[in-house]
């Protein structure tokens, strides 16, 4: 289905193709596609369809509405035209119209032949329309053809409109006919549109009315939509009438803009004709938006009207960007212009970011440029970053390049990244680009990673692809990595895989701690395993921890879990503690549950850290938990401390720090 914009583009040439010359109404059509997408009508007969099958409220008197009259036909055609109303004349001109090439051409056509489609003849036409191949210029024909039954019989035109079988096209259809029926009669096609029911439908077809109306009266519009229901699609209304308002007088509807209540419908409003003002005149529009009052809807507005400006003529629109007060607003226009400039000519952008002052929104407008540069010359944009001194400035250039090139062409964007000299940059590089490579084939990036002769950079990558993978396929990482020969690789990329696989499948992450081969590396992946799965279930999490020896992997583990059952209830994981026998795994467990309990119950953390079976920890522990306890209450802390059972030694120097 076309986009709604390129919907509303299509329709107000519909609107209109009868006020102007043709010309100038045809490159108002040609500034989208009007294809409906494909579908498929059966023949069928103009009667409306019976009430029962209309999904939404009939045409009828009934339901307050009066069915539109129809025009007599020979009082309805211009005299020029009268003489082609039979059926098989105007389907032999629409055929002949449908031979030309070009929508230009195919649009003049039709547009001039629906002057002579009346009811009589719109039977044959409308047959010859449903008849064609499904493509861009039959669609075409059908909207207009719509659209015009609309004006005289907009009752059936509505309604065949509804049941047409379109698909995802028909409410665009349905707004084509309620277009022409808005032309012909706007206070019907208003009175209609609201009664139907809330839904998409609705919301295209209102939009529809009051474009129509914006056309002619956009004050009467303001207050049409003001008078609507409150909410999210009442705003998204303002858009097409301040679109079109400021098309033709951007100081009026700026105007009225500002006489909007304060809050997103006036800032939206202001977007909207800043933005269309400066596709006109941007100085004018520019002079406009620099008087609004200092808020977020005024820097958004400037920004638009600068990125529109720097479009047509960048030269200028830097030159006022720099002297605009320093904020938010200068800072991201900035930027703004120098990718829209860097669109055109990227180096004269180059040129210009490199003479702002050096610092972080040099840097920022930096790559912008390079993001534009290296979609239209990535060797030059690539030769460029090569040259930058080391530093953040080549670390950030590096990054929007890799990314550009990666997305493009993997092995080229390694080539590059290869030449650049060691360092920060060179690793940022190539971590990225392994990074969108592994996306898209691990296993290759994983390959590429492992041939990684600097040891820091193989590790980065290593990581980055693991992790990745693990995401993707962690069966499939899991069976690589097992298979790694390299202890050390293995012992690199399997903690991220169980890191990944533990939300999933605990059981197996734990599995996988064995094939590690150091100690140091088996505690990390346990205290990680334990720490993920005591969030969901801290009694297994705690089976499996226990089942370890009295050694590092064991207190790791257990520290990991004691902390996270602290967060996440406190009362169980003391009633666990409870039941440890006394040992160093118990020890970090305690003094790790201690440590979430001091900031809130003080008492209760020294009380526990007092059961610390080595005298070093423990000590250390409570010195920790009473010197941050006298800054919040000094005297129940030094009440504690005599009553406790610390040496006479201690509890000196703790009552020394009060």
């Amino acid at each position: 289905m076309i986009c709604s914009l390129e919907h509303e583009t299509f329709l107000l040439y519909i609107v209109r193709v009868k006020r102007f010359s043709f010309p100038a109404a045809l490159l108002l059509a040609l500034l989208v596609g009007v294809a409906l997408g494909r579908y498929t009508i059966s023949p069928r007969s103009l009667q409306p369809a019976s009430p029962a099958a209309t999904p939404f409220p009939a045409l009828s008197k009934s339901a307050g509405i009066a069915a539109a009259p129809k025009v007599a036909e020979k009082s309805s055609l211009p005299a020029e035209s009268a003489a082609d109303t039979g059926g098989g004349d105007i389907v032999a001109s629409f055929r002949r119209a449908m031979a030309g090439s070009g929508t230009r051409h195919n649009l003049a056509a039709f547009s001039k032949l629906m002057e002579s489609v009346n009811a009589t003849n719109l039977p044959d036409v409308l047959s010859f329309a449903e008849s064609l191949p499904k493509d861009d210029k039959s669609t075409t024909l059908l909207a207009l053809l719509v659209s015009h039954w609309a004006e005289f019989d907009p009752q059936s035109a509505v309604n065949y409109a509804q049941h047409a079988n379109v698909g995802s096209s028909r409410n665009w259809l349905l707004n084509s006919a309620l277009t022409g029926w808005a032309v012909h009669d706007l206070a019907a096609a208003s009175a209609w549109t609201e009664q139907l029911p809330p839904g998409q439908m609705r919301d295209q077809a209102m939009q529809t009315v009051v474009s129509s109306l914006a056309e002619k009266d956009p004050q009467r519009a303001i207050s049409f939509v003001e008078n609507l229901p409150a909410g999210r699609n009442r705003q998204n209304l303002y858009w097409p009438i301040f679109s079109r308002w400021s098309a033709s007088d951007p100081t009026a509807a700026a105007t009225a803009a500002a006489q909007l209540p304060a809050g997103s419908t006036r800032d939206n409003a202001f977007q909207i004709i800043g933005s269309t003002w400066a596709n006109q005149d941007p100085e004018a529009a520019f002079a406009w938006a620099n008087n609004l009052p200092a808020s977020q809807a005024r820097n958004n507005t400037l920004q638009n009207i600068l990125s529109n400006w720097a479009g047509k003529d960048p030269e200028k629109a830097a030159a006022i960007v720099v002297n605009m007060p320093n904020g938010v607003a200068r800072d991201q226009s900035i930027t703004n212009i120098a990718q829209r400039w860097a669109q055109n000519d990227p180096r004269a952008a180059l040129a210009w970011t490199q003479s702002l002052p050096a610092g972080e929104l040099q840097n920022k407008s930096l790559r912008s440029v390079l993001v534009s540069w290296v979609q239209s010359d990535p060797t030059a944009a690539a030769a460029f970053v090569e040259k930058l001194p080391p530093g953040k400035a080549q670390q950030d250039a590096a990054l929007a390049i890799s990314m550009q090139l990666a997305n493009s062409d993997v092995q080229s964007a390694l080539s590059w990244a290869q030449r650049l000299p060691d360092g920060p940059a060179r690793q940022t590089a190539f971590a990225n680009i392994i990074s969108q490579w592994g996306d898209a084939d691990p296993r290759s990036a994983a390959a590429f990673a492992l041939q990684t002769t600097d040891k820091e950079s193989r590790r980065v990558l290593l990581e980055n692809v693991s992790r990745q993978w693990a995401r993707l396929d962690p069966q499939a990482a899991i069976n690589w990595a097992e298979n790694l020969p390299d202890a050390a690789a293995r012992d690199t990329v399997l903690p991220n895989i169980i890191s990944s696989l533990v939300d999933s499948d605990p059981r197996q992450a734990t599995s996988l701690v064995s094939r590690l081969s150091s100690g140091e590396a088996q505690a990390n992946a346990a205290s990680m395993i334990v720490g993920q799965w005591a969030a969901e279930d801290p009694q297994a999490a705690s089976k499996w921890a226990m089942s370890f020896p009295e050694n590092t992997t064991r207190q790791r583990a257990l520290e990991s879990l004691a902390t996270r059952w602290a967060q996440s209830d406190s009362y169980a994981a003391a009633g666990w503690l409870g039941t440890l026998g006394q040992g160093p795994s118990r020890d970090a467990a305690v003094g790790a549950f201690a440590r979430q309990l001091a900031s809130a119950d003080p008492a209760a953390a020294a009380q526990w850290a007092e059961t610390i079976g080595n005298e070093d920890s423990r000590n250390g522990q409570i010195e920790t938990i009473v010197r941050n306890w006298m800054t919040t209450d000094s005297n129940k802390a030094v009440a504690w401390i005599n009553a406790s059972s610390l040496s006479a030694e201690m509890k000196a120097r703790l009552i020394s720090t009060q």
